[in-house]
């Protein structure tokens, strides 16, 4: 498991995902952008991090869940982030 950050135009998450999933992040990222209507996760007209969780976690990483880490805030500069998080994939919706 690896850390992943996401956002949809607003505050940094941190999430703990697979492996595959951090390895390969802009390509379900990408993937789930390009799909999300066609899935039926949500008839909102829109979707977001969580949305793209609860994907991964209905649909791809059914034995290893995705879970929330912590919340970084708003700055996308990722020069201020925690140390720990800085080399961590990052996608934005």
């Amino acid at each position: 498991m690896k850390n992943v950050i996401l956002s949809a135009d607003g505050e940094l998450k941190v999430w703990l995902v697979p492996d595959a999933v951090a390895d390969s992040l802009d390509r379900y990222c990408g993937d789930f952008s390009r799909n999300w209507a066609s899935l039926q996760l949500h008839p909102r007209g829109g979707f977001d991090e969580t949305d793209f969780i609860e994907y991964l976690n209905e649909k791809v990483c059914r034995g290893e869940g995705c879970r929330f880490v912590e919340s970084l805030g708003w700055d996308y500069d990722r020069k201020k982030w925690p140390e720990k998080y800085r080399e961590c994939p990052h996608y934005n919706f």
